[in-house]
């Protein structure tokens, strides 16, 4: 793979998403990624107040236990 599309795929793995779009991502609830969360297997970014994010990579990762 060139090293130009290497990095645009780095970049992108690491743009954040919303929870919904992370959910997407790994192909489950949003309500199993709040799980996922509350039990530390995910980490989640603080984007405001009331807003959380998550990066593609991180939504990505792992999988179901």
């Amino acid at each position: 793979m060139p090293k130009e599309k290497d990095a645009e795929k780095e970049k992108w793995l690491d743009e954040i998403v919303s929870l919904a779009e992370g959910a997407k991502l790994r192909k489950v609830s949003i309500d199993t990624v709040y799980r996922e969360i509350k039990r530390g297997r995910l980490k989640v970014l603080k984007l405001s107040l009331k807003r959380r994010g998550i990066t593609r990579r991180e939504a990505l990762k792992g999988g179901r236990d």
